[in-house]
């Protein structure tokens, strides 16, 4: 589980707690039977938020792919200015 992932978990693990502590037992069925346009805007409301974590964990891989090639990049600048004659090189094209 990646960074993102566990924020996410706990981001998710309040508010269902949050969620048990205001619906009890019986909610779902209550909403079914008296409030089904109720049900209907919490189911789309999940669906909404399961989009949107998707979104944020697609967007975070492409933020670790950036990280990488900003590694990668310094990781290659530092062995070529490690390499024989390269600060002279430098110089020369300055």
């Amino acid at each position: 589980m990646n960074p993102l992932e566990r924020v996410l978990a706990e981001d998710l693990a309040r508010t269902l707690t949050a969620i048990s502590g205001n619906a009890g037992e019986g909610t779902l069925a209550f909403l079914t039977a008296h409030h089904p346009e109720l049900r209907s805007r919490i189911e789309a409301a999940e669906s909404e938020l399961a989009a949107r974590r998707a979104e944020l964990l697609e967007r975070y891989q492409v933020w670790g792919s950036a990280l990488e090639a900003v590694e990668n990049l310094w990781a290659l600048a530092g062995w070529e200015a490690s390499q024989p004659g390269a600060a002279d090189a430098v110089r020369a094209a300055a």
